[in-house]
């Protein structure tokens, strides 16, 4: 110190001490992080005392080896130095210093910013997308169904038609997608050299042998099935079993056809795995194949339940029910489909043959099923009504199948009081479709309220309870 400087104040003398004592461990946490770090300045082994230079009144950190033989001087209210020696290297141990590099992808960036794992983990997901096709790749029409919409034709005009197009077209369009991963990857790697496959690596090269192996039987597959106007694909011999001796799959064929453009068959489930069932035919769609049975010659049994907590639809209990479909013929390949409990009364309404239940399975009615036994109960509990003999009872508006055998007359209270009204309309509805209607005002969450609410009568609009509803006599 010269004659001439003043003594440095306590201050600065502890705040020198305590940053000097933590250059050692700054040193070494930069020399594991590397040159390409996005950490300060501090970290990347830049001398900080220089652009101290340039900018006077900072503290300048010296960037020199941390001390193992003196320990740094102790500041009583600062923070001790980071310690070194044997098992440790600055601010990590030994074992994780060594991996830093490796876990932190290296001093030239990360492993997932490089364009070919970019590419790989979007192509995945593209792919998977494309084969299990979700709602948002349907809206999208990101499918095999809407981009060859032309040639497939339409599925309502000509179901067995379509259906041999698709699942060929389906096949092929899917064997494809590991070359179109390929392909892809020589623009992501072009470093691989993958475009000129003498030059890619060793395991490319059999992963490009895959790649075009797929297709090439996809292609010899399709080309069979549709020799002989398509009558060697599955579905046409599934079809053709049930022909008679004097014609062949397509006779069966367009039966199927006609039934399908019925608006009474049954349908349901996803588009991978669609149920239909017409007056004569049960049929399973799946991606690649469509399972065909007569009903007259199946056998059906419910093998499983399984019970959700919550639809995805709505945040109401699901049971799904796994059926089995097998034929008499044992050329029939038998088959699974698979259905909410709540369509179970409909498909039975549909099918002719009855459906057996395995000892263990429990089918629980749906939460409408449960209500119109309820309502059922109530309304014979209710005062009957009479109808006078010069009035003769129609059939009911709502399904024109039976008589109408309900009318609603206020019961619940005298005629001036409460909520209810009064209603004048003759009778016009049968007590199931009465209460299909009462049911269908109400809140799907709150069925804890149904039976004590009121809903308009169907015709004149009439506010009325359950208490109302008598049976005619």
């Amino acid at each position: 110190m010269g004659p001439g400087t003043a003594p440095p104040s306590r201050r600065g003398v502890r705040r020198s001490q305590t940053l000097g004592g933590l250059a050692g461990g700054f040193t070494d946490y930069a020399s594991v992080r590397g040159g390409g770090t996005p950490f300060p300045g501090v970290l990347r082994g830049v001398c900080v005392s220089q652009s101290a230079q340039r900018c006077p009144g900072r503290y300048s950190i010296s960037q020199s080896a941390p001390r193992t033989g003196t320990p740094s001087p102790t500041v009583p209210g600062a923070h001790p130095p980071a310690p070194t020696g044997p098992g440790r290297s600055g601010l990590f141990p030994a074992p994780w210093a060594a991996a830093l590099p490796r876990r932190l992808g290296g001093a030239g960036g990360g492993a997932m910013d490089s364009p070919e794992v970019t590419f790989t983990l979007a192509y995945l997901v593209f792919a998977v997308c494309f084969v299990f096709t979700p709602t948002e790749f349907h809206s999208a029409g990101l499918t095999v169904q809407n981009l060859l919409s032309g040639w497939l034709g339409s599925e309502d005009a000509a179901f067995v038609p379509y259906h041999l197009r698709r699942t060929a077209a389906t096949l092929l369009c899917h064997s494809l997608l590991p070359l179109g991963y390929y392909m892809g990857m020589c623009f992501a790697a072009s470093e691989k050299r993958l475009y000129s496959p003498s030059q890619a690596p060793e395991a490319w090269q059999l992963f490009l042998l895959l790649a075009v192996t797929l297709p090439t039987i996809a292609c010899s597959l399709t080309y069979n099935w549709s020799r002989d106007r398509w009558a060697r694909h599955p579905l046409a011999r599934t079809l053709a079993l049930y022909a008679l001796p004097q014609s062949g799959w397509r006779a069966v064929a367009s039966s199927v056809n006609t039934e399908f453009r019925r608006i009474d068959k049954f349908a349901t489930g996803a588009p991978g795995a669609r149920v239909i069932v017409t007056d004569t035919w049960v049929m399973k769609v799946t991606t690649y194949r469509v399972h065909v049975a007569q009903q007259q010659d199946v056998h059906l049994t419910v093998t499983e339940s399984q019970q959700h907590e919550l639809s995805p639809d709505s945040n109401l209990p699901v049971q799904l029910l796994t059926i089995r479909v097998a034929s008499a013929s044992p050329a029939v390949q038998a088959f699974d489909i698979r259905l909410n409990s709540t369509e179970y009364g409909e498909l039975c309404e549909k099918l002719r043959a009855p459906i057996r239940s395995a000892a263990h399975v429990v089918i629980r009615q749906s939460l409408s099923d449960l209500f119109l036994d309820t309502f059922a109960s109530l309304v014979d509990a209710n005062p009957a009504y009479s109808v006078p003999s010069s009035q003769e009872l129609e059939a009911c508006i709502g399904c024109m199948q039976t008589r109408a055998s309900v009318k609603l007359v206020k019961t619940c209270q005298e005629a001036a009081e409460g909520e209810c009204q009064q209603c004048y309309c003759r009778p016009m509805w049968c007590l199931i479709c009465m209460g299909k209607w009462f049911a269908s005002r109400q809140d799907p969450q709150r069925p804890d309220t149904w039976l004590a609410s009121r809903v308009p009568c169907p015709t004149c609009r009439a506010r009325f309870c359950i208490l109302d509803v008598c049976a005619v006599r």
